[in-house]
Order: C-alpha cells, then sequence, then structure tokens
C-alpha cells in the first residue's frame, strides 16, 4: 500500500489501543482514516469538525454506525462543556481539527484528566501553537516520528502506564524530543535513543 501522510498516525494507535483500555473517544477532525479506526475499535466515538462544512458531510454519508456521533461544532470549549454537564467520562482526545484551537483541546483535555490525549502534526510547533502546552505534572510526553516523507511527528500525553510507552518499538518511527524557544529559532528534534546513549545513562531521561 502507497504510504499516505495522513494515515502515519494508525500504527500509534493500534499500540495506544493494545495498552490502554480505551472505550470512548473524542476526536476534533474528523479524518478519513482515523475516524473510522475509532469507529472500530472503541465504544463510543464522538468526533467534531470544526471548519469545513462539506467535509463533515461526506465523511458522515461514508460512515453509518451506532457507536458514532458526528458534531459540527467550531468551538470546543462548547463540546467539553456538554461532556461535563453529560458527566461523560472520556478515554481518549484527538486532537487534529482547526489550527488555532488544537493546543486548547489538549489543554482542556488534560485539565479532565483524560489518560491519552494524542496530537497530530506536532512537528509543526508554531504553526499549531503546541508551545503553549500547559502539561500537568502526572502526565508525560513521547513524541513518536515517521521516517518517511514529511516526517509526520506524533504526540502522545499519558498519565498511566508511561513505563510500557518506554519501551515501545512502533513500525517506521523514531522516538524524538523536541526543543524550541520561539518562533525566530527552528524546532530540534533529536532521536530519543541518541541522546540517552550519548548521555551513557539509560535512565537519565524522564
Amino acid at each position: 500500500m502507497e504510504f499516505d501522510n495522513y494515515a502515519s498516525h494508525l500504527p500509534i494507535f493500534e499500540k495506544v489501543f493494545a495498552t490502554f483500555e480505551i472505550k470512548k473517544v473524542l476526536e476534533f477532525g474528523l479524518g478519513k482514516f482515523s475516524t473510522p479506526f475509532f469507529v472500530n475499535h472503541a465504544e463510543l466515538v464522538v468526533s467534531v469538525e470544526q471548519e469545513s462544512k462539506e467535509w463533515y458531510e461526506r465523511i458522515k454519508a461514508q460512515i453509518n454506525a451506532a457507536n458514532w456521533r458526528p458534531v459540527f461544532q467550531p468551538d470546543p470549549q462548547v463540546v467539553f462543556g456538554q461532556c461535563d454537564a453529560n458527566n461523560q467520562t472520556l478515554d481518549l482526545v484527538f486532537s487534529d481539527g482547526a489550527a488555532q484551537t488544537r493546543c486548547l483541546v489538549a489543554n482542556q483535555a488534560m485539565e479532565r484528566n483524560v489518560p491519552v490525549v494524542v496530537l497530530h502534526d506536532a512537528e509543526k510547533v508554531w504553526y499549531y501553537q503546541w508551545n503553549l502546552l500547559s502539561i500537568p505534572a502526572n502526565y508525560a510526553r513521547f513524541n513518536f516520528r515517521h521516517r518517511k516523507d514529511a516526517n509526520k511527528v506524533t504526540t502522545i500525553l499519558v498519565n498511566a502506564n508511561q513505563s510500557i510507552l518506554e519501551q515501545w518499538d512502533i513500525p517506521d518511527h523514531d522516538r524524538i524530543l523536541q526543543a524550541y524557544s520561539s518562533p525566530c529559532q527552528p524546532v530540534i528534534q533529536l532521536r530519543y535513543d541518541e541522546v540517552r546513549g550519548l548521555l551513557g545513562k539509560p535512565n537519565s531521561i524522564p
């Protein structure tokens, strides 16, 4: 099968669902790959389209599943507010929607202690304002970069099973560390195994 950048995160989701008990998913940004994957693996999936009515109707016409709830809503705070009002717990939040709210979605999820928060296109730090992430102390961050084409980075923020993620070996992906200071400076990406080897202390990087 020909490689598609938009599907680069699917091997990571396969690992996530094998590691965590994921029953309820909140997805921002309907996707031709991610949405069917969630629908086929979770008990309940709420998919929120924020920008394109045309894209929303297109994906909506392609999926017919009792466990899927498509929603068109530009404001993620409205969606999280509805979850709060309904006492709806979530197991995974995927932030892949409108550029100006991707970081907000992740922060809102972590404020609610959602066990797994996944960020797509994490290599575009300044465009999606990932520098504004507010990561609580009980979360750990794991970045995985695909080796092909655009070197897409998918970030996982988790508050459990962190030692298991440390051992993950994902096909065609490298675990990386990111360093950045301001939009005037480049985002530096370093392979985790190389940094660990240079330090000579396998357990020195959290």
